[in-house]
């Protein structure tokens, strides 16, 4: 089984190199409830069938609704289930919870995010790697005691951001990777490594005060997986638009490969 998903769109569905694995998210939960699949062919195949957020509670018995899934999975050699469910609705309880059940006694997976992890404990917990303080290896080791390792997967997030500091809310202003490139060829800023945050950082000043932009690169993401491995965490999820210029880098790592 891989151990590295990568989310596409059902717009833009590229073929993976080995071995990245699919997301496709392009399923939802409708009414019934049942499963409210992509049109079109299913090309992807492999990876996990992604589930997008619900806009209401479904209502009704959820076992018509796994069994669905359960066949779309095989129809399409999925490994299980990543649900992009980013607020825990206790209308939604259980059938998350039925899910996690009919696909743990399937042997598939069920992903979800981290809100879910105290109420439903057949899933596998999706933990941020984005960061602005802190230690991401403390807060890898905190879910894996919590959880154990196994129930543990890495969102891998590649960070490019903008603090003007003093930044007490912890948010920092998106940049694009060109809007990065330019801020560096403007302010020649050197680059420092923050071993706390596995992330990349300068700081420049201008009229408005001191900033603080921290980055990933190629090398600060396969320094994340590799903690993560060390840590005992087997997977990982990540948007393939965000990580695919460095996708020869990341498969060559051992995380990815499996060789560790």
């Amino acid at each position: 089984m891989s151990r590295f998903f990568c989310i596409v769109t059902y717009e833009n569905r590229p073929q993976l190199p080995a071995p990245f694995a699919p997301v496709l998210m392009a399923d939802q939960v409708g009414p019934g409830p049942e499963l409210l699949r992509s049109q079109g062919p299913l090309s992807l195949r492999g990876g996990l069938l992604g589930l997008s957020a619900v806009s209401s509670a479904p209502e009704g018995d959820p076992g018509r609704f796994c069994r669905q899934v359960l066949r779309e999975c095989q129809a399409r050699g999925a490994a299980g289930v990543l649900a992009d469910w980013e607020s825990m609705q206790r209308s939604l309880l259980p059938l998350v919870r039925r899910l996690g059940q009919a696909l743990r006694s399937a042997g598939l997976l069920l992903l979800l995010p981290e809100c879910w992890g105290g109420a439903v404990e057949q899933a596998c917990i999706l933990i941020p790697s984005a960061l602005s303080g802190g230690t991401l290896e403390l807060r890898l080791k905190e879910a894996a005691e919590r959880y154990g390792a196994e129930r543990v997967a890495l969102a891998l997030q590649p960070m490019r951001e903008d603090f003007l500091l003093p930044a007490p809310s912890g948010q920092g202003k998106a940049l694009s990777r060109q809007e990065l490139a330019d801020l560096q060829a403007r302010t020649h800023a050197p680059v420092y490594w923050s071993r706390e945050l596995c992330a990349r950082y300068f700081t420049y000043r201008d009229g408005r005060g001191v900033h603080f932009a921290l980055f990933d690169d190629g090398d600060s993401l396969c320094r994340k997986l590799e903690l993560a491995d060390k840590l005992g965490i087997r997977r990982t999820v990540a948007p393939w638009e965000e990580i695919s210029p460095w996708s020869s880098v990341l498969s060559g790592s051992s995380f990815v490969s499996g060789k560790g």
